[in-house]
């Protein structure tokens, strides 16, 4: 067996080009394509169909990534679990997040992080929709709400609250907000999703009301949201971590705070995810116990 045919074959799976392969190894498209070609003849077997215009796996090239994958990545990890016995943590970390709780949250981490793991490279993509961490070959996604991927694995990092907000500038120059039903009579900011953005839940002690709402703006990102606010444009539900700073200065000002709030689900998290695999990489062990440290 040759393990780098095999992992030239990953590759090649994973861009869909010889070209684009050689380029990252700084070899010849040739030679990405006579080690393609030795691989099928030694399996006896077409793994692509090749065009003039594109590249795609054939049924057994794709039966046969799904096989050999693991069993690669078993012995990457393998290895590196004993190169870095005797060692601290190492190599590219590449994590996804949303962009306000990367900018709010990880951020002002990242040096306190290098500071203790200095040979630990983090790659931190940051966007409001989700990435798939596979395909994009992510070492940890950081997710917020309900899980509905049973193929991954998953760590709770923090419980989250979402609270009712306004600035003190806009709830003086408005009526006011007495009960969950009032807040229809107001400007109201959400999120684009449809969890958050048809109907806002209010729970005190054994009473839930549902309340539907007409957004007047809606948009991914709570940083943006908490703009918004902050300006005086009116009121919106934002999870508490995004907000602390901004309730302690007195910049924003909690309403209905005897209310327990939130979207279609009151069980609201934000989550560690990483692949199913049996070895946890060292970088990414390193990098969730450090921001469960930190996050609170």
């Amino acid at each position: 067996m040759d393990i780098e045919q095999i992992r030239l074959f990953i590759s090649v799976y994973r861009a869909r080009s010889f070209a684009a392969v050689a380029k990252e190894l700084n070899i010849a498209p040739s030679s990405v394509s006579r080690a393609i070609a030795s691989l099928e003849e030694k399996l006896q077997t077409r793994l692509f169909q090749r065009t003039t215009r594109r590249l795609a796996p054939t049924q057994s090239g794709e039966h046969y990534y799904q096989r050999v994958e693991i069993l690669i990545e078993e012995l990457e990890l393998a290895e590196q679990e004993i190169l870095t016995q005797n060692s601290e943590p190492f190599g590219t970390l590449r994590v996804t997040a949303s962009t306000s709780f990367g900018q709010t949250v990880l951020a002002p981490l990242m040096k306190g992080f290098h500071a203790q793991y200095p040979k630990i490279r983090v790659e931190l993509t940051l966007s409001d929709s989700q990435s798939n961490i596979i395909d994009e070959q992510f070492d940890l996604a950081i997710r917020h709400g309900n899980l509905s991927d049973s193929s991954f694995i998953a760590r709770k990092l923090i419980d989250v609250r979402y609270l009712l907000v306004a600035s003190k500038e806009y709830l003086e120059a408005s009526c006011s907000i007495q009960a969950p039903q009032d807040i229809q009579k107001h400007r109201l900011i959400s999120f684009s999703y449809n969890s958050f953005n048809k109907e806002w839940n209010f729970r005190r002690d054994q009473n839930t009301e549902t309340v539907s709402i007409s957004p007047m703006l809606t948009i991914t990102s709570a940083s943006a949201i908490k703009e918004c606010i902050k300006s005086g444009f009116g009121i919106s539900l934002l999870p508490d971590w995004i907000i602390r700073e901004e309730l302690k200065n007195k910049k924003l000002v909690s309403i209905l705070d005897d209310w327990h709030i939130s979207g279609k689900n009151f069980n609201n998290a934000i989550w560690l995810i990483y692949p199913t695999r049996t070895f946890i990489p060292a970088k990414t062990n390193a990098f969730m116990a450090y921001l469960q440290t930190k996050v609170s």
